[in-house]
C-alpha cells in the first residue's frame, strides 16, 4: 500500500431506523408511548389529553351507525390519536422533534434525553404530528428518517397521529390502560383529565383533582432539613389532598383485563347467626366504600371509581456544588434545577381498605387502583411502591410510599442512575430528602394514634392498634429492585434523619418511644404491669421494623430498675408479688449469679424489700412489707408439714410464695431460713388468738392433722427436736379419745380396751398412722398378756375381733416363742358345714367366704355369726391372720383333691375357684404332678360327663383313636392354656398304649400309622423301642395254620417292607412280610425302620438266621406259583444283591456272614451213558466261604473240578466269596516243571519276553498282582530263558474241603505235555525264575503255554482274558504294537528312568487320614464322620509322577475349569452309551461298581422336576420315587451345585431302586444321581448322618465333574477329581457348619 495515501474526510453515516430500533428495545414496559406522549404534554401545561383509537373507516370519515355495539376485543385499530390542549410547538420544539438525543434545556421540565417521543415508532413507521397551524411527518426512506413539514389549519390541540404499522396490532384493554394513567397523573403538575376514546365514543376518563394544600407549620423535632452533604435543604411541606376518578363505559368495562385478577386472602366466615356478625348493633347501613354510578343512558352503563388519598410535598432548594452542575448538565443537557418539589403518596390504613374493596363484587374485573404498577399492591404482594419521575419508573422504593423528584433516570426508565459519577450523588442525596419525606410521614401518623389512644380498652383501641400495625409494616423496609441500594439509602435517611432518641413504636401500652418499651419475658410478665413491652404481633421481632431499628432506637430487655420503679409506682397482688418472689429466686439464687452474695443481700434489704409491698388473700385482707419476712415453708419435704391454711408464725411468708421454688435458692437469693416443724408446734401451742378450729385442744380434727403431720417426720427428726416437742405436748390435752381430749399420759391404744373400759385414741384414720408419734407421748399400749390369756382360756366371753386387733397389735412386743405358743392356742372359733362351731388354732382354719364352705373347710367365725370383713378391719388385719396362719385358700393339693370329689357341687366350686387363681395362687401347678387325678373336663355332651387326668386328656380330638380323651368343648382356649393341656399326648404315653393294645385290625393300625406320620414326633430313640414293638397287622395267610376269624399276626415294624417286589422278587414274599397300608401310614412305619424292599442287610441276615431254610421258603413258593426257573437261580439272585452291596453291611453282620454256610457253589458232575461222556452237569450246596474256591485257572478247573466246589463264575461273585474267605484254585494248585536237557540258551527270548512284559503291565490292574516285579529280572541270573526237547508240568491240588476219590487214597496229581513253563528255584536267599522252552524244529514259538506260564507267576489271580492279552502281545511285533495304540517308547523310557524309584505298594492309610485334604494354602480340614468303605475307594487318590500323555500339575486348574465349564442340561436319553467301565491305556482302577451308566435307559417321571426344578427319570416298568425323599434329595444337590457353580439344571436325579450301589454316572456330559442309592445308603436323622450324607455327595458329584475331561476310570480322572474336590473343601466345611451344627467329629458314616 502507498505511504503516501490520503482521502477527503467523509461523514460518518447512521443507519436511523436501527438507531430508532435500538432505542425502542430500551423501552420493555406496556404503555410506554402514552407514559412519553402524557409527559411531554404536562411538560407543555396542558390539562387535557385525549387518546383515542380509530378504525379505518372512522379515520376516513364514515361514522358508525348509531346503537350499534362494537366487541373491543375482536376489533383492530387502524389509526392511534393522542393530542393534549397545552402550548403550541415553538420553533425549537420543532427542532428538537426532528433531532435525536436533543432533550429539553429547561431545568423545569422532566425530558432530558431527547429520545422519548420516538417511542411512537413502536405504533407506526408514518407519525403525524400537529401543533398550531404546522403539520409534520416523518418516515423512512430506505433507512433514514425524512420529516416532510406542511402548513395546516390552526388548531388549538396539539395532535400527534399513528398509523397502526402492524395491522394485528389489537386496541390496549381501556381498564387496563385506565389503571396505568390512574398512575401516571399522580406526580403530574398540570395535566388533570385524560379521556380515551374509540371511533368518537368515550371508553374512560380519568380525572384527577388536587384540594388546597395545607402547610405544616412545625415539622417534628429533631428532624434534619438537609441532607446529608448539605446540597438539598427542606424548605416547606403542604400535605395535599387529591382525588383519582375513573369514569368507565360498559363497553369499555366488557372488554375485559389483559392481567388475571389477583387472589385475595380467603375471607373470613360470618357466623350464620346474624346477631353475631359485625354491625347488628349499627344505626345505620355502612354505605360502599367505593362510589359506584351505574347510568342508564339508553342502554349505556357507566362503572365510576374513585380513591382519595393524600400527597405529602417538600419544597427543595439545591445548591449543587460545580462538579455536580457539569456533571449533570453533561449527562442531561441541562442544569439541574435549583428549587423543586419532593413529593410522596402514603395511604392510611383506611385510605388502603377502600382501596382493597374496590372492584371485589362478584363478577367484576378487578380495581384500576391496585395491583401490579397500580396505585397500591394487592394485600399478599409486598411493597410495590416505586420512584417516579413525573411518571413511574420501574424501581421500587422498599416501602409502601410512592416517592416522586427530580431524580435522573436511566434512559429507559427503569431505574434511576446510581453508577454515574455526578447524577449518582445528585440521585443519593435525592433519596436522603426522601427518607427524611418518609420519616416525617411516619412520625405523624404514629403521633396521630399516640394522640388519640385510650386509657382503658375499648373497640377504638383495637382500631388503633391496627392502624400502628399497618403504619409500621408500611414502612418496614423490603429490598428494592431492580436496584437494592435505592432501598438501602431510603432506609438509612429515613432512619438517620433525626437528631432525636425517640422513635415512636407500637407497645401493650400504646404508642411509646422505642427506648422506653421492652423485649417480651415470661418470667416479668405476671407482674411488671406499668412497663411497656412490644405488641405481641412485633415478638418476635423477625421480619417487623423491630429487626430494622438501628442501634440509638434500642428495644431492651429488662432491667432491676425496671422492677424497683414498678414497686414504687404500686401495691402488688399476692399473686404478681409471688411471681415477683419467683423471678428474683431463680435469677440470684444459684452459685452462677454474677453479683457476690453480700451485695445480693444487700440490694435486696436495702433496695428491694422495703418498697416490695402486697396485699395478702386471706381475710382480712392486710398489706405486708417483705423486709418483716423472715422464714419461709421448705417444700423439700414432699408433703410439707403444714398447708396453705394452717396458722404460720408473722414472720414466716405463706407456702403459696416459695411453694414451687428451690428451698436452697431461696435461703442464697432472700436470705430466709425455713420454718422448723419445732416451731411451728411451738406456735400452735403457744400462739396468741388462735381460731378454735386451729386450736389442738379443741378441735379433734386439727389435733388429728397435727399428728398426721408429725407422722411422716417423727423418725426421720432428731432427737433433740422430738424431744423439744414432747416436752411441748406432755401438757396440753392433745389426744383427742372416746372421752374428750386428754393428756397423751392419760390416753390408751384401743387394742388394749379388750373390755370397753379405758379412754381410747379416737382418730378418723386408723391409729396406727400415728402409732410412734402417740407412743413417744406416752400413750399406753395394752395390759399385760399373762392376765388377758387367762381369761380367754376361760370360759369369759371375749370379742374375736377385739381379739386379732389385740392381738396384731402386742405380737411386736412378745417374744418369738411366747407368740408361736400363740399360734398353738385353740382360741379361735371356727365351723365347718353343718357341724357345731368349735375353737382351733389358727393355722386349723380358713378365710370366712363362700368357698370354703362350699368346699366344706373350717372357716373362722365370730361372736353372733359375723366374719372377718364385717366389721371394718383393715387389709393390714388380713395380712397379719395370714401370717399369723389363717389360711387364705386351699393348697394346691387339697384344691385338686377336692376337684377329684365325687360330690358334684364340690367338684365344680374346687374346679372354677382352680381355674380362676391359676395365674397366682397356684402359678406352680404342674400337671406331672398329679398323672392320677381325673379332674380335667372331658366327653362329647354339652355337659362334661367324663373327667380324665392330665395325661390322659388333650385338646386334639386326633388321638382319641389310641383311647386318650379329648378336652370339653365348653373349655376355652385360654383356659385349656393356664390348665396346660397338652395338645397331644407324649410320645411315651403312646408308646404305651400301643405296647399294651397293639392296633385290633388293619384298619385301625392304617388310622394310627397315619396320625403318627403326621404328628408322631418322635426322637430317633423313640423309633427305635417302636422298631421293635410287634405293631404292625399283617393279613392273613388263609390256611389250616390261620383260620379266617383268628386276629391277624403282629409283627415290629423293623421285620416288614412296605412295598411289594415285583416279579423278579416275587419269592421275597415267602421270605419277608411285606405290607401296604398306604400313604401316609407307610411313611410312619418307615420312620420306625420298614423298607420298601428288603436290602441287602435284609436278605443277608435272613439267609444267616437258616440258610436252608431260606432256599427251602423260595422252593416252595416256586411250587406253589409254578414258575419254571429253579429256586436255588433265585436264591443266586439274592446273592448277587448281597454281592453288590455287602460293603455298606456293618463289621458284625459281615463276620456272621464268614460263619454261616450261605454261600452257594458248584461242583462239576460227570455221568457216563452207554461208556460216552454227555454234556456237564453241576451239583450246588450252600458251603461257608473258606470252604469255596474261585476258578481262576480253567485249567487246573478242569482237571479238578468234580473234587471242589467253585463260586459262581461271574466276577462280583468272585469278589464277595474271596472277601469273605474264599481263595483261588490256583493258589492251591502245586505245578511242578520237569523238563528235558538244556538244548540251549535263549537270550533273544529273554530279551523279547522282557520287554513284551514292561508293555503287558503297564496297562494291568495292580489289586491282583503278585509281589512279582518285572525291573528284578534285569539282575543277572534272575531270569533266563532256555531250550529243552522235552517238558511235562505235573499238577497236583491241596485243599482241605476237597472230597476225595476215596477213602483211602489222596488226591492224586495230573501230569501233562507243555511247551512253555517256569521254573523257580531259591539260590542263596534270592528267587531264580527259569522259562524253558520246547525247541521247534521250524523255530516257530506257542506262546499261549509261554503266556500262561507267565500269567502265574505275575498274578496272585488271574483271568482268561490276561492270558490271551499277553500271549497277544508276545505274538506281535513293535510295529503291530504301535499300530494298536501302545505307546511302546514312552513305555520302555519310563521303566528305564523310574527302575529305582518304582511306586511300591504301601500300607493303606486312607481309614486314618480319610476327611482330611489339604485346601489351597496347604489347611487341613477334618470332617465330622468317618469315611465309609465306599467312599474311601472313591477317594483313593494315588499321587504319581507325570508320564507321557498324563496331565501336567501346571495346567490341572485350567482342567478343573474346564470340567466345570463342560457341565450340559440332559441331552440324550437314549441307552446307546459308553461304557465307563472300559479302557484304552493308562492304569485303570480295579472294581469300579458305583459309576457307569451300565446300559441305563431312562424315562421321566410324571413329575417332571422337582420343587427346585432338578429334572427326575426313572428306569423303565419301575414306580414313581416316593415325594418327600425326592425332595429331601433335591434341596441337598442343589445346595451341593451351588459350590461347584452349578444351577440346578446341570443336575439330574434318576430313580434306580434295583441297584442302590450305583451313586450316578455322566452320560453326555449330564450328570445322573441315583435317588435310590440315597435312600439306601444315607440318614437325616441328626447332625452327624446330616453332614455325612452331604459330604458323601460332594465327592460323587466332583467325580462324575471329572468324567467330563477324563472319561474312564483312570489316573488321569483320578488326579482330576482330587483337583476338583479339594478346591472346595473350604465351602464344604462352611455348607456342613451351616446345615449340620452339632456335627461330631468322627461320630457317623456307616
Amino acid at each position: 500500500m502507498n505511504e503516501d495515501y490520503e482521502e477527503e474526510p467523509v461523514q460518518v453515516r447512521v443507519n436511523q431506523r436501527a438507531l430508532v430500533q435500538k432505542v425502542l428495545a430500551r423501552y420493555p414496559e406496556e404503555f410506554t408511548v402514552f407514559r412519553e406522549l402524557v409527559q411531554n404534554a404536562d411538560d407543555a401545561g396542558a390539562k387535557n389529553v385525549e387518546i383515542e383509537f380509530q378504525t379505518e373507516d372512522y379515520a376516513s370519515g364514515n361514522k358508525r351507525t348509531n346503537g350499534t355495539v362494537t366487541d373491543l376485543t375482536n376489533t383492530k385499530a387502524f389509526k392511534w390519536v393522542v393530542k393534549n390542549d397545552g402550548d403550541e410547538f415553538r420553533l425549537e420544539d420543532w427542532r428538537r422533534l426532528t433531532n435525536i438525543a436533543d432533550g429539553n434545556p429547561d431545568d423545569q421540565k422532566i425530558g432530558a434525553f431527547g429520545v422519548g417521543f420516538f417511542s411512537v415508532f413502536s405504533i407506526t413507521d408514518s407519525p403525524v404530528v400537529i401543533s398550531g397551524d404546522r403539520r409534520k411527518r416523518m418516515f423512512y426512506k430506505d433507512d433514514q428518517l425524512m420529516v416532510e413539514s406542511r402548513t395546516c389549519e390552526r388548531t388549538k390541540w396539539t395532535v400527534i397521529e399513528m398509523e397502526v404499522k402492524d395491522e394485528q396490532l389489537p386496541i390496549p384493554k381501556p381498564f387496563d390502560l385506565s389503571k396505568f394513567f390512574c398512575t401516571a397523573v399522580t406526580f403530574l403538575t398540570k395535566v388533570q383529565n385524560v379521556v380515551i376514546r374509540f371511533d368518537g365514543e368515550s371508553l374512560s376518563e380519568i380525572t384527577r383533582s388536587r384540594h388546597d394544600p395545607d402547610q405544616i407549620g412545625g415539622l417534628p423535632e429533631g428532624l434534619k432539613r438537609k441532607s446529608k452533604s448539605g446540597i438539598m435543604c427542606v424548605k416547606s411541606v403542604e400535605v395535599i389532598p387529591q382525588e383519582v376518578r375513573v369514569t368507565m363505559s360498559r363497553l369499555a368495562y366488557s372488554a375485559g383485563s389483559k392481567k388475571s385478577r389477583a387472589g385475595k386472602t380467603a375471607a373470613v366466615k360470618e357466623d350464620a347467626n346474624p346477631t353475631k356478625r359485625d354491625g347488628f348493633f349499627a344505626r345505620k347501613n355502612v354505605e360502599p366504600t367505593r362510589a359506584k354510578t351505574i347510568s342508564h343512558t339508553s342502554s349505556t352503563q357507566t362503572y365510576t371509581s374513585v380513591v382519595n388519598y393524600t400527597i405529602y410535598s417538600a419544597h427543595i432548594s439545591s445548591t449543587p456544588p460545580k462538579e455536580m452542575t457539569m456533571g449533570i448538565e453533561m449527562a442531561t443537557k441541562k442544569q439541574p434545577p435549583t428549587g423543586f418539589l419532593c413529593e410522596a403518596v402514603h395511604f392510611t390504613r383506611s385510605q388502603y381498605q377502600h382501596a382493597m374493596q374496590d372492584g371485589d363484587e362478584e363478577g367484576s374485573i378487578g380495581s384500576v387502583f391496585r395491583g401490579v404498577h397500580a396505585l397500591c399492591s394487592e394485600e399478599d404482594e409486598g411493597h410495590g411502591s416505586r420512584l417516579f419521575v413525573g411518571q413511574s419508573t420501574a424501581q421500587t422504593s422498599g416501602i409502601a410510599t410512592h416517592v416522586s423528584s427530580r431524580f435522573i433516570p436511566t434512559v429507559e426508565r427503569g431505574s434511576i442512575d446510581l453508577a454515574n459519577g455526578q447524577v449518582a450523588k445528585w440521585n443519593e442525596e435525592l433519596l436522603r430528602i426522601g427518607g427524611f419525606l418518609t420519616r416525617l410521614i411516619y412520625d405523624r401518623a404514629m403521633g396521630d394514634l399516640r394522640d388519640r389512644w385510650p386509657e382503658s380498652s375499648s373497640p377504638l383501641k383495637d382500631r388503633l392498634r391496627e392502624d400502628a400495625l399497618y403504619t409500621m409494616k408500611c414502612f418496614t423496609f423490603r429490598q428494592s429492585t431492580p436496584d437494592p441500594k435505592v432501598g438501602e439509602l431510603l432506609q438509612s435517611a429515613f432512619f438517620g434523619c433525626s437528631t432525636s432518641f425517640s422513635f415512636p413504636i407500637l407497645s401493650n401500652l400504646g404508642i411509646r418511644p422505642s427506648k422506653d418499651v421492652r423485649q417480651p419475658h415470661e418470667e416479668f410478665e405476671p407482674f411488671m404491669k406499668k412497663c411497656p413491652i412490644l405488641d405481641q404481633a412485633l415478638w418476635p421481632t423477625r421480619s417487623t421494623m423491630i429487626e430494622q431499628l438501628p442501634e440509638e432506637y434500642p428495644v431492651t430487655v429488662y432491667t432491676f430498675r425496671d422492677v424497683k420503679e414498678e414497686l414504687e409506682k404500686r401495691i402488688f397482688t399476692e399473686s404478681e408479688m409471688i411471681a415477683c418472689i419467683g423471678w428474683w429466686v431463680k435469677s440470684f439464687g444459684t452459685e452462677s449469679r454474677h453479683i457476690s452474695g453480700e451485695d445480693l443481700m444487700k440490694v435486696w434489704r436495702d433496695e428491694f424489700s422495703l418498697v416490695a409491698q402486697f396485699r395478702s388473700s386471706k381475710l382480712p385482707p392486710r398489706i405486708i412489707t417483705l423486709s418483716v419476712i423472715k422464714k419461709f415453708v421448705d417444700t423439700r419435704q414432699r408433703p410439707p408439714f403444714v398447708q396453705n391454711d394452717d396458722p404460720l408464725p408473722p414472720d414466716t411468708i405463706s407456702m403459696s410464695f416459695t411453694g414451687s421454688l428451690d428451698a436452697k435458692q431461696v435461703m442464697g437469693a432472700l436470705g430466709w431460713e425455713h420454718l422448723t416443724i419445732v416451731d411451728w408446734i411451738q406456735h400452735l401451742v403457744s400462739g396468741p388468738g388462735l381460731d378454735p378450729s386451729k386450736d389442738i385442744s379443741k378441735s379433734a380434727t386439727f389435733s388429728e392433722k397435727m399428728f398426721l403431720t408429725l407422722r411422716p417426720l417423727w423418725q426421720s427428726m432428731q432427737s433433740t427436736d422430738r424431744g423439744k416437742i414432747v416436752d411441748l405436748l406432755q401438757s396440753v390435752p392433745c389426744i383427742p379419745t372416746n372421752r374428750e381430749h386428754q393428756k397423751p399420759q392419760e390416753a390408751y391404744f384401743p387394742e388394749a380396751d379388750l373390755f370397753n373400759e379405758l379412754p381410747v385414741v379416737s382418730f378418723r384414720q386408723p391409729y396406727i398412722d400415728y402409732e410412734p408419734v402417740l407412743q413417744a407421748l406416752g400413750v399406753k399400749r395394752a395390759l399385760e398378756w399373762d392376765s388377758v390369756k387367762t381369761r380367754l382360756l376361760s370360759d369369759v366371753e371375749c370379742s374375736m375381733m377385739r381379739l386379732v386387733t389385740y392381738l396384731h397389735t402386742v405380737c411386736r412386743w412378745m417374744e418369738p416363742e411366747e407368740f408361736m405358743a400363740v399360734k398353738e392356742l385353740p382360741i379361735f372359733t371356727c365351723a365347718a358345714g353343718a357341724e357345731p362351731e368349735k375353737r382351733c388354732c389358727i393355722h386349723e382354719v380358713y378365710r370366712p367366704d363362700s368357698l370354703h364352705r362350699n368346699l366344706g373347710l373350717p372357716v373362722l367365725v365370730w361372736a353372733g355369726g359375723k366374719t372377718l370383713g364385717s366389721f371394718g378391719l383393715p387389709e393390714v388385719g388380713y395380712d397379719f391372720l395370714y401370717e399369723f396362719g389363717l389360711q387364705q385358700y386351699p393348697p394346691l393339693s387339697l384344691i385338686i383333691e377336692k376337684a377329684c370329689s365325687e360330690d358334684a357341687d364340690i367338684r365344680q366350686s374346687a374346679y372354677t375357684f382352680f381355674v380362676s387363681h391359676l395365674e397366682d395362687h397356684y402359678e406352680k401347678y404342674d400337671p406331672a404332678a398329679f398323672p392320677d387325678s381325673a379332674f380335667l373336663p372331658c366327653g362329647k355332651g354339652t355337659k362334661p360327663t367324663q373327667f380324665g387326668t392330665p395325661e390322659a386328656v388333650f385338646t386334639s380330638p386326633e388321638w382319641e383313636i389310641f383311647g386318650f380323651h379329648t378336652i370339653h368343648k365348653s373349655i376355652p382356649p385360654r383356659t385349656r392354656t393356664k390348665l396346660k393341656v397338652k395338645d397331644r399326648p407324649s410320645a411315651e404315653a403312646i408308646i404305651k398304649a400301643m405296647r399294651e393294645k397293639p392296633p385290633p385290625d388293619i384298619a385301625t393300625a392304617t388310622k394310627w400309622f397315619g396320625l403318627l406320620a403326621r404328628r408322631g414326633a418322635f426322637s430317633v430313640d423313640d423309633l427305635a423301642i417302636i422298631s421293635e414293638m410287634a405293631i404292625v397287622p399283617i393279613q392273613h395267610q388263609h390256611d389250616e395254620t390261620n383260620p379266617e376269624s383268628a386276629d391277624p399276626p403282629v409283627v415290629p415294624p423293623n421285620k416288614c417292607f412296605y412295598a411289594f417286589p415285583d416279579e423278579t422278587k416275587a419269592h421275597h414274599k415267602a421270605v419277608f412280610t411285606f405290607v401296604d397300608y398306604k400313604q401316609p401310614a407307610n411313611s410312619f412305619l418307615k420312620m420306625c425302620g420298614a423298607k420298601p424292599n428288603p436290602d441287602c442287610s435284609d436278605i443277608v441276615e435272613a439267609m444267616i438266621e437258616n440258610p436252608q431254610e431260606y432256599l427251602n421258603k423260595i422252593e416252595r413258593y416256586m411250587k406253589q406259583v409254578q414258575l419254571d426257573k429253579q429256586a436255588h437261580k433265585r436264591y443266586l439272585d439274592d446273592l448277587r444283591q448281597v454281592a453288590a452291596g455287602y460293603h455298606s453291611l456293618s463289621p458284625d453282620l459281615r463276620a456272621k456272614m464268614k460263619r454261616a454256610p450261605i454261600f452257594i457253589s458248584f461242583r462239576k458232575r460227570r455221568r457216563v451213558s452207554e461208556g460216552l461222556p454227555t454234556a456237564e452237569l453241576q451239583d450246588y450246596a450252600l458251603k461257608y466261604a473258606n470252604e469255596i474256591l474261585i476258578a481262576d485257572d480253567l485249567e487246573s478247573h478242569r482237571l479238578f473240578g468234580e473234587y471242589v466246589y467253585v463260586a459262581p463264575k461271574e466276577e462280583v461273585f468272585e469278589n464277595l466269596y474271596r472277601d469273605h474267605g474264599s481263595e483261588s484254585l490256583s493258589s492251591h494248585v502245586r505245578h511242578e516243571v520237569k523238563h528235558g536237557p538244556c538244548v540251549g540258551e535263549g537270550g533273544d527270548l529273554r530279551n523279547k519276553v522282557f520287554q513284551r512284559l514292561k508293555i503287558f503291565l503297564h496297562d494291568q490292574d495292580s489289586s491282583r498282582r503278585s509281589e512279582f516285579n518285572v525291573s528284578r529280572w534285569k539282575e543277572e541270573g534272575a531270569f533266563t530263558v532256555k531250550y529243552c526237547d522235552a517238558l511235562r508240568i505235573s499238577k497236583s491240588l491241596k485243599f482241605e474241603h476237597a472230597e476225595k476219590v476215596d477213602d483211602t487214597n489222596p488226591l492224586g496229581s495230573v501230569e501233562e505235555p507243555a511247551l512253555a513253563g517256569i521254573e523257580r528255584i531259591q539260590q542263596k536267599g534270592t528267587e531264580k525264575d527259569t522259562l524253558w522252552v520246547i525247541q521247534q524244529s521250524d523255530n516257530t514259538m506257542d506262546w499261549y503255554d509261554v503266556a500262561v506260564a507267565l500269567c502265574r507267576i505275575i498274578f496272585r489271580m488271574h483271568k482268561t482274558h490276561d492270558t490271551l492279552l499277553l500271549m497277544t502281545i508276545l505274538d506281535a511285533n513293535l510295529e503291530d504294537l504301535r499300530r494298536r495304540g501302545y505307546d511302546v517308547d514312552a513305555i520302555s523310557r519310563h521303566y528305564d528312568d523310574d527302575e529305582a524309584n518304582r511306586v511300591n505298594p504301601t500300607p493303606n492309610t486312607q481309614d486314618k487320614d480319610w476327611g482330611k485334604k489339604g485346601d489351597d494354602d496347604g489347611a487341613l480340614i477334618r470332617f465330622p464322620f468317618r469315611a465309609p468303605h465306599w467312599l474311601k475307594e472313591l477317594t483313593s487318590f494315588k499321587k504319581k509322577k507325570n508320564k507321557p500323555g498324563e496331565f501336567d500339575q501346571s495346567k490341572m486348574d485350567a482342567k478343573v475349569a474346564e470340567a466345570l465349564e463342560m457341565c450340559a442340561t440332559d441331552a440324550d436319553k437314549s441307552s446307546n452309551n459308553i461304557d465307563q467301565d472300559k479302557s484304552k491305556g493308562g492304569k485303570k482302577q480295579g472294581h469300579v461298581r458305583y459309576c457307569g451308566s451300565r446300559q441305563t435307559d431312562l424315562d421321566q417321571c410324571t413329575r417332571k422336576t422337582t420343587k427346585n426344578g432338578i429334572l427326575v427319570f426313572k428306569i423303565p416298568g419301575n414306580d414313581e420315587p416316593e415325594e418327600n425323599t425326592l425332595e429331601i434329595f433335591s434341596v441337598i444337590l442343589e445346595d451341593l451345585g451351588k459350590l461347584f457353580g452349578l444351577g440346578v439344571e446341570k443336575l439330574h436325579i434318576f430313580w434306580q431302586p434295583h441297584d442302590v450301589e450305583l451313586m450316578g454316572f455322566n452320560r453326555n456330559k449330564a450328570i445322573y444321581l441315583n435317588l435310590a442309592h440315597f435312600e439306601s445308603k444315607h440318614g437325616f436323622a441328626d447332625d452327624d448322618s446330616r453332614a455325612a450324607t452331604y459330604a458323601a455327595w460332594y465327592f460323587i458329584i466332583a467325580h462324575e465333574i471329572a468324567h467330563n475331561v477324563s472319561f474312564f476310570h483312570d489316573e488321569d480322572h483320578e488326579l482330576l477329581f482330587a483337583s476338583i474336590a479339594q478346591h472346595r473343601l473350604i465351602a464344604l466345611k462352611n455348607l456342613l457348619q451351616k446345615k449340620a451344627p452339632g456335627a461330631r467329629e468322627g461320630s457317623c458314616g456307616q
